[in-house]
């Protein structure tokens, strides 16, 4: 009977190894899942953009002074940002 008894105690504390690996496994996965899903969000907003980024008018400035655009494009490209 000692001999059955050490051979579950090697297979309970393999199991409970086993049980703390993925325990392990699972928190490092929703810690990786909250990370991508706050990375993701805060990709999308729009309402900040970097600082070294043009603003929307002056791009359109840009883009009339060097004739890509006509004047009525420019304004009423300009009246739509207004509108935002």
């Amino acid at each position: 009977m000692n001999g059955m008894m050490d051979g579950m105690g090697v297979w309970m504390l393999l199991w409970g190894l086993v049980g703390l690996v993925l325990l392990a496994l699972l928190i490092l996965g929703l810690v990786w899942l909250d990370r991508l899903l706050i990375r993701d969000t805060a990709s999308k907003d729009t309402t900040s953009r970097p600082a070294d980024a043009e603003a929307p008018e002056d791009i359109l400035r840009r883009r009339y002074a060097a004739g890509e655009i006509d004047e009525d494009e420019y304004l009423r490209r300009m009246a739509g940002l207004g509108q935002r």
